[in-house]
């Protein structure tokens, strides 16, 4: 090779070559022996035969054998797609590939409510796949085997996602829209394989990789974190709190969270737009043995009740959000003497200008009670199409 000698390390990672002066070369090899020649030999050979220098055909009849060949073995179509020249990583120890999402199914225990994903919740994701033209971070996935690969319906399934539902259904959104990828296919999921993981440090990595997204709501994880309490720390706080590296303080809130009664956490539009703090402020009313406060209680109870019913019939001018929900529910908690007399809160209007509450809606035992502040800012047109609405929708023909 002239005055330099090239060999191949797989120690410097992949793709790095070292270039030596010859002399120095043999004064390096006279001292370390026929030893060390002979393996710095044999991993250049395997380099050079099982890797860059054999055809396709030939480089699938090598061996997988050696440190490069057991990492190989676990990879399937490791290129992107929209990238068939790209290069082998020969460092990769992941077992990546990609698959039809349709392979794929959540594990029961992931922490987030895959129903309620739909394209506004996705939408960072589909912009970045469009934009890229493929996923870039893979899924987290465990291999099914056995009777566990058939649902109750009868479908079979090859994986189950530990991490990254929102990409699962970003992928298979995009295939029923038939977009294409980069390299003008339908979209596959990119997923990483860890069969090593148990149930334990399934839901550690899990908590892990969701914990800084903003879209899981308090109430999807207070579900997820009181299931592992139970089933995977004996009940010990201390324990949980030290395993997923959270404040005690902290995770005990989130836990507390569950502890909402059904009929609150049916009066919210979604259990999207519970939060923690919500309860912080109704559980005094559900804690204390005071009479005035259990009575309390049953008011809220009774405001979440007919919210949930008011929903169910898909009534108009409801509370959009957990706070006003929220406010709804306290205002029936703090005022006795109007619950009873003037109903409970259904439905709340406001102003477009400015904001303010320019119509308000009460379920009374005679019937419905609108309350119109004069302060409000609503124009007359508002008013007379909130009220038009509001006969539409609890009146009968």
């Amino acid at each position: 090779m002239g005055s330099t000698e090239r060999l191949r390390s797989w120690s410097g990672g992949p793709g790095r070559v070292i270039t030596m002066p010859c002399a120095k070369l043999g004064s390096c090899r006279r001292e370390s022996g026929m030893k060390n020649r002979s393996l710095l030999s044999g991993i250049a050979d395997r380099i050079d035969q099982g890797q860059e220098g054999a055809s396709p055909a030939r480089r699938s009849e090598v061996p997988q054998t050696g440190p490069f060949g057991s990492n190989l073995a676990g990879i399937s179509n490791p290129r992107a797609p929209g990238q068939p020249d790209a290069a082998i990583q020969k460092s990769a120890i992941q077992r990546l590939h990609w698959v039809d999402p349709a392979r794929c199914r959540l594990w029961e225990h992931h922490n987030r409510a895959y129903e309620l994903l739909n394209a506004e919740r996705c939408a960072d994701l589909i912009a970045g796949f469009r934009t890229l033209g493929r996923q870039e971070r893979p899924a987290i996935v465990r291999s099914l085997k056995g009777d566990a690969r058939f649902d109750a319906d009868g479908n079979e399934y090859d994986f189950e996602i530990l991490s990254g539902a929102r990409r699962h259904w970003t992928v298979s959104w995009l295939r029923a829209h038939d977009e294409a990828n980069a390299a003008g296919e339908p979209y596959l999921l990119l997923i990483q394989v860890r069969d090593e993981l148990d149930t334990a440090a399934a839901f550690e990595l899990s908590d892990a990789e969701n914990r800084g997204q903003r879209d899981i709501s308090d109430y999807e994880r207070s579900r997820e974190y009181r299931w592992a309490l139970k089933s995977l720390y004996d009940g010990n706080i201390s324990r949980m709190a030290e395993a997923i590296q959270i404040d005690r303080s902290n995770l005990s809130r989130i836990l507390a969270l569950f502890d909402m009664p059904n009929e609150i956490v049916q009066a919210y539009p979604s259990i999207l737009d519970i939060r923690t703090w919500h309860w912080r402020q109704l559980v005094p009313y559900f804690s204390s043995e005071a009479p005035g406060e259990q009575e309390a209680s049953r008011r809220i109870l009774a405001c979440g009740r007919a919210l949930a019913k008011a929903r169910a019939e898909h009534a108009q001018h409801l509370p959009t959000t957990g706070a006003e929900t929220l406010e709804a529910l306290l205002e029936a908690a703090r005022d006795k003497q109007r619950v009873s007399k003037r109903g409970v809160v259904v439905a709340t209007i406001n102003a477009q200008a400015t904001g303010k509450l320019a119509v308000r809606i009460k379920r009374t035992t005679r019937g419905i009670t609108l309350e119109i502040p004069r302060s409000s800012g609503a124009t007359k047109p508002e008013l007379h199409a909130a009220l038009q609405q509001v006969i539409d929708d609890y009146f009968e023909e």
